[in-house]
């Protein structure tokens, strides 16, 4: 079994997003056998260590305090990632004169637009899964808000310049394999192609597909809809609402609730006041997980018309409670969701109001054609199982190198004794 350095800068147990990422690649290459000490922040170090796992270590490292500041802002924390995975590779170097390590793998943050460092340590570097080539079809765009669209606008320049980056060029040059998700390939340059390994940046862990779930089927009452994430603009809630609207108008009775929180509440709100959907829409706000596994449980059918995500954690969760998904054909839902499990909708040139005439007739169709809820139910459960974490993280590593190592109790003890608690420049 390998000696891997994972860099993780987002990494928490019980997390959705970028932390949970961190924490099941760290713990799935635990749970094979691998000897893994995760690089990540000192924030993030009490939450892990109360989730023990065999042949896991924590190496835990901050800038100094007064840097930490500028996170509140979105350029300072974009800036303060960059400096920290800079400054990660001095520390390494610093605490590991001879590096006990076979490879070294970056894996949070989650994106193809921030450089990783890690290659510069000299051992095999594995880069990724990275997305972000994910993007919004022009036509789309025309129902966000106008800093909506020079938002999207300047993310597009930005992936446009992925090629011309002298760091992400070093990083790609460095790097053993390049793992991406589907639409991040194309901003990869060609002469480093041929590193690229094309998988999804998500997954489910064993312990969440094996805990039971409490999906009841449905027997006749009002059909219910769900969703789970952000509230921002490019998750298509307000194409979801007008879907709604829709399926008020064709007398089908539907109660749909909205979990999550962000930017974009009050716009939905005012949305949802105008087309008269107060009485059937239920905003929860953000909840524990624990409470959002409940809410999986009393829905029929999960609704995420994102029009551009990469992943789609909540869409994992929601088939593993028997829930089929309604979504759009972009990003991960896209690859996520097949004819066995849900609707996937096709954009094409499509308007919002088109697909959410199209998510209307997909949610009537599971409505009202006997049994097929149920089928589908059974689909998204076993679709859910064949994207196991575990496959996602064998897949990366089908063998590894033969590696003479000591003791397991005894590395750590080495470890232990040249790792200080938590670390700062």
């Amino acid at each position: 079994m390998a000696r891997i350095l994972l860099s993780a800068y987002a990494c928490e147990p019980d997390r959705g997003s970028e932390p949970g990422v961190g924490w099941n690649w760290a713990s799935e290459l635990s749970r094979l056998g691998h000897h893994v000490s995760v690089l990540t922040r000192a924030d993030n170090r009490a939450a892990i260590e109360r989730e023990p796992r065999p042949n896991l270590m924590v190496l835990s490292f901050d800038l100094p305090r007064w840097m930490q500041a500028c996170r509140t802002f979105s350029t300072g924390k974009s800036l303060y990632y960059v400096l920290w995975q800079w400054c990660a590779v001095r520390y390494i170097r610093k605490l590991f004169p001879e590096l006990p390590f076979d490879l070294v793998q970056h894996v949070t943050y989650v994106s193809v637009r921030y450089p990783s460092f890690m290659g510069s340590l000299g051992i095999p570097f594995y880069f990724g899964p990275v997305s972000g080539g994910e993007t919004v079809p022009q036509k789309l765009r025309k129902s966000f808000s106008v800093a909506e669209r020079w938002r999207e606008g300047l993310r597009d320049l930005s992936n446009r310049l992925v090629r011309f980056d002298p760091w992400l060029r070093r990083t790609f040059h460095r790097a053993e394999k390049i793992i991406v998700t589907r639409d991040t390939v194309s901003m990869i340059p060609g002469r480093w192609l041929p590193k690229c390994h094309v998988r999804l940046a998500v997954g489910l862990t064993g312990d969440y597909l094996n805990r039971p779930t409490s999906a009841s089927p449905h027997t006749g009452r009002c059909f219910r809809l769900l969703y789970v994430g952000r509230l921002i603009e490019c998750k298509g809630i307000d194409i979801a609402l007008r879907a709604v609207c829709q399926l008020k108008r064709w007398q089908l009775d539907v109660h749909f609730t909205v979990v999550g929180d962000g930017p974009a509440r009050s716009r939905l709100l005012r949305l949802a006041q105008r087309l008269a959907l107060s009485d059937i829409v239920e905003w929860v706000g953000c909840i524990p997980q624990h409470a959002v596994k409940g809410r999986y449980g009393m829905a029929d059918v999960f609704l995420f018309l994102s029009l551009r995500d990469s992943g789609g954690m909540a869409v994992l969760e929601a088939m593993a409670h028997g829930l089929p998904v309604v979504c759009t054909d972009l990003g991960g839902p896209g690859v996520i969701v097949n004819k066995s499990c849900g609707h996937v909708l096709p954009t094409g040139d499509k308007t919002s109001e088109e697909l959410a005439v199209g998510c209307a007739e997909a949610v009537r169709d599971i409505m009202t054609n006997p049994g097929l809820r149920g089928d589908l139910a059974s689909g998204a459960r076993a679709r859910a199982r064949e994207l196991d974490f575990q496959n996602l993280v064998q897949s990366v590593y089908p063998s590894c190198p033969n590696t003479t190592l000591v003791d397991q109790h005894e590395r750590n003890l080495q470890l232990s004794a040249l790792v200080p608690h938590d670390a700062a420049l």
